[in-house]
């Protein structure tokens, strides 16, 4: 992208809650009128939805759905915790590509893919990642906090994805402890948490997201197509990538910030009325303990407590969860 149309994009974006006047535009870069005319129908040519109204002026409505360096650094800008972000049309996963990053540049940061070749969740599951479907990326932040205190990271980070789905794209989405996203028992996020630390506490959280956008049925593997779903396929909407990036990352800076300043006990409310397993006989795996029960609780240090059919009462801190138990 040329200099000059980035220019004009980053000023609609500054204003983008207003229609801007061509004049306006013109004046504050001192260039034409002409000019912005000329680079705006352009922009739209390119896929960009720029709503254009006699005496009122320019407002960006929505980017193109394909993934752009400087398009993503207008949307993060000045960013209180990640200072850069890498985009790739195509990675062996955005968790190694995190992992190798971090070698050189020890800031956050995110890294962004259209399309995984090996992507992966926990317990090395293969993530299937295909391009212009779905969101891919991993976030690295940079905490300095004791290894306690990350045993509620997943909670508060859920919760922000869970939310993000609910508030602005109008679908039931729910929690599966301790970081899996449903909608109607179906999966349609997980994300995998890695951390770097020393005997000194934890350096680097590298949070590696999946989310199912725009797949259709068909786009998942058969096996899949009971247990997964997507956003649109939820909603019945196309979803905007970059809408949907934008609104997300927006509400995971905040859940960070209450992480790292709060306790889980200030948002266990939300979370227990947003979580998918109570009242349910599930069965939980942790290494080689596997119970059959019922969940009852979740703790202020995220620990989930689980009551089997003979009244036991069992502990898991990162349990597997089999959501369709025969």
């Amino acid at each position: 992208m040329s200099k000059y149309k980035f220019t004009i994009l980053s000023y609609l974006y500054d204003h983008k809650d207003q229609h801007v006047s061509g004049q306006k535009i013109a004046e504050q870069l001192n260039i034409s009128r002409t000019a912005v005319w000329k680079t705006i129908e352009t922009l739209k040519e390119e896929g960009f939805v720029i709503e254009s109204i006699q005496n009122k002026g320019y407002k960006i409505i929505q980017f193109p759905d394909v993934w752009d360096n400087n398009l993503m650094r207008l949307l993060i800008g000045n960013s209180e915790y990640f200072k850069s972000i890498y985009v790739y049309k195509e990675v062996t996963s955005t968790q190694k590509m995190a992992h190798e990053k971090l070698l050189t540049n020890q800031e956050p940061f995110i890294v962004i893919s259209e399309v995984q070749n090996s992507g992966r969740g926990r317990f090395n599951r293969v993530w299937d990642s295909q391009g212009e479907k779905g969101l891919w990326m991993s976030l690295v932040f940079n905490p300095h906090i004791s290894f306690q205190k990350i045993a509620t990271f997943n909670l508060f980070i859920s919760l922000a994805i869970a939310e993000t789905m609910r508030s602005e794209f109008k679908v039931n989405a729910q929690v599966k402890w301790p970081n899996d996203i449903y909608i109607n028992d179906k999966k349609v996020c997980g994300f995998l948490t890695e951390i770097n630390g020393d005997s000194t506490g934890v350096h680097h959280i590298i949070c590696g997201i999946g989310i199912n956008l725009n797949h259709a049925l068909m786009d998942f593997p058969e096996d899949l197509q009971r247990k997964a779903t997507s956003i649109s396929l939820e909603s019945g909407h196309t979803i905007n990538r970059y809408t949907f990036f934008e609104a997300l990352y927006r509400r995971i800076e905040l859940y960070y910030q209450r992480f790292m300043t709060t306790e889980f006990s200030e948002i266990k409310e939300q979370y227990t009325a947003y979580s998918n397993i109570w009242g349910r006989t599930l069965r939980y795996t942790e290494g080689s303990k596997q119970v059959m029960g019922e969940a009852i609780e979740i703790k202020d240090d995220g620990r989930l407590i689980v009551r089997d059919a003979d009244g036991m009462t069992h502990q898991f801190i990162s349990a597997d969860i089999e959501m369709q138990v025969e």
